[in-house]
C-alpha cells in the first residue's frame, strides 16, 4: 500500500510543479526587421475600353453668302476616306446676337429650310450650309 501513497504523492506532486501561473508584462517591442525581397510579379490586367475616335476639334467659321450658303474647306487631317467623315456640328448666329442656333440636316428637296452637311471632293472633306440667312456668320464645329 505505500507504494501506491508513494505513487500519488508523485504524480500530485508532478502536477502541481506542471501547473503554469499567470503572464508577466510584455516586454518593449525589438527593432524593425530588414525588407524582405519583392513579391512575384501579378497577372496581366484586362485591357481598357477604346478610347474616343475623335481627338482633334476645329472650329472654322464663314460669312453667310447673298445665296445663303457658307462653306469651309477641311484640313486633310480631317480625313481623305469618303466612307469615314468626321463628325460634323453647325451653328448659324449673328455678330450682333449672343444667340447660336443649332442648324442640322433637312428634308430632301427642301429649299426653306437651313441645314448643313459634308461634301467630300479633291480627297477631302468639306462642310457646307445652305439655306442660311445672308450675312449671318456658319460655325463649322469638327471633330477627327
Amino acid at each position: 500500500m505505500m507504494r501506491l501513497t508513494h505513487g500519488v504523492a508523485m504524480l500530485l506532486l508532478c502536477s502541481l510543479c506542471a501547473c503554469k501561473g499567470a503572464d508577466g508584462a510584455t516586454g518593449p517591442a525589438g527593432p524593425q526587421g530588414p525588407q524582405g525581397p519583392a513579391g512575384p510579379q501579378g497577372v496581366q490586367g484586362l485591357p481598357g475600353p477604346a478610347g474616343a475616335g475623335g481627338t482633334t476639334r476645329i472650329t472654322a467659321t464663314a460669312t453667310i453668302g447673298s445665296t445663303g450658303g457658307a462653306s469651309v474647306v477641311l484640313p486633310l487631317a480631317a480625313g481623305t476616306d469618303i466612307n469615314r467623315p468626321p463628325s460634323l456640328a453647325c451653328y448659324m448666329g449673328s455678330t450682333t446676337s449672343p444667340v447660336w442656333l443649332s442648324v442640322a440636316g433637312a428634308p430632301p428637296g427642301s429649299t426653306t429650310t437651313a441645314f448643313c452637311g459634308l461634301v467630300f471632293g479633291n480627297g477631302g472633306w468639306s462642310a457646307v450650309l445652305t439655306q442660311g440667312v445672308p450675312g449671318c456668320i456658319a460655325a463649322f464645329v469638327v471633330v477627327y
